[in-house]
């Protein structure tokens, strides 16, 4: 499980350090919150969806919406999306402002 969460962190520091494009900074940084976040959960996110569903807020400000996976492959596996707003300054620092996991209703069992 530390290994998955470290590739996490790994991960999100080299594709800042690779100069990406803003989309790619600000799911870097939405990655590496989930992760501080979610320590010593079972999860799985796609960076890569994660970037590709960015969209402008502001000159300086993203918004990223994606699905995470709970427990994959295991009887309780369970998907949830989020949404993550994300500054970057003008030095090219991105700050996660807002983490959101929004729950699906429709997934929730009623009590018997």
């Amino acid at each position: 499980m530390r290994a998955r969460v470290m590739l996490v962190l790994v991960t999100a520091l080299v594709l800042v350090a690779c100069g990406k494009s803003r989309n790619d900074q600000a799911a870097a940084a939405c990655s590496a919150e989930i992760a501080k976040r979610l320590a010593g959960k079972s999860y799985e996110i796609d960076i890569g969806d994660l970037a590709g569903h960015a969209k402008s807020e502001a000159a300086d400000t993203l918004l990223l919406s994606s699905t995470a996976v709970f427990d994959k492959g295991l009887s309780t596996q369970y998907k949830q999306t989020y949404d993550c707003r994300v500054r970057i300054d003008t030095a090219g620092t991105a700050s996660v402002l807002y983490l959101q996991f929004n729950w699906n209703t429709a997934d929730l069992k009623k009590a018997d």
